[in-house]
């Protein structure tokens, strides 16, 4: 069997890349080679609409609505004629944690909730959280929205599989993202992680920031006590106040 790049379809990116499981959302995909037969795009097995490429490298569709009581692993797949695109980036249904949707009831979790991610769900975390007991993700995704400054409290955040994104090496994250953890030498512990932490258990995690050129050198001269300027051999990516 003979592997030609022109004859393959990728999916170098996707967007949005987190939408409503109402659905009804138009999804843009790029990539290479994807007109060249018909086209059917499936995520968690549900067909996104009147898929459309309007060139090589641009197809759109529509999203459609999944319950959420989804409970596999989620999927994304491209097919065009009779070839699987190769996927580079993908789609996750998301339930927004500012959305009272999301939790069943008039507002959002309180002090003191303990908030649990199961297999299948991706949660959006879109706004800043109260002191939680503690974050468990238990196969699902738990992701952090770049459209905002957040910041997270909490007394622990543990995966047992499933996925933390916070930034990726392809979409790094651009906004502040702090993390505020709590919690006392007598106080609750995970096992294996104790409290007061972030633990990862056959996960997939994954932090990017703003890229950053270098940040550190030597000096180029010696200094005293005093001194308020200084000499470097190299040019550094120092931000005011670092």
């Amino acid at each position: 069997m003979e592997f030609r790049e022109d004859h393959t379809p990728v999916v170098t990116a996707v967007s949005p890349r987190y939408g409503s499981i109402a659905g009804g959302e138009t999804l843009t995909i790029t990539g290479t080679y994807l007109n060249t037969g018909s086209i059917s795009i499936k995520i968690d097995g549900i067909e996104c609409a009147g898929p459309t490429a309007s060139s090589a490298t641009t197809i759109t569709c529509t999203t459609g609505a999944r319950s959420s009581q989804y409970t596999q692993d989620n999927t994304f797949t491209v097919q065009i004629g009779a070839s699987s695109a190769i996927i580079q980036d993908t789609f996750l249904y998301a339930l927004r944690w500012s959305s009272a949707s999301t939790w069943g009831v008039d507002i959002p979790p309180v002090d003191n909730d303990l908030i649990y991610v199961p297999k299948g769900t991706t949660l959006l975390v879109d706004q800043d959280t109260p002191i939680l007991e503690g974050i468990a993700v238990e196969g699902g995704t738990l992701v952090f929205s770049d459209d905002l400054d957040l910041t997270v409290q909490a007394g622990f955040i543990t995966l047992n599989g499933g996925r933390f994104i916070a930034g990726t090496e392809k979409t790094p994250h651009q906004h502040k993202l702090t993390f505020i953890m709590y919690g006392g030498y007598y106080g609750k512990q995970q096992p294996m992680f104790g409290n007061k932490g972030i633990g990862c258990l056959n996960c997939k995690f994954s932090m990017y920031g703003q890229p950053r050129d270098k940040t550190w050198t030597t000096l180029a001269s010696s200094i005293t006590a005093g001194d308020s300027t200084l000499t470097l051999t190299d040019t550094v990516d120092w931000q005011v106040g670092e």
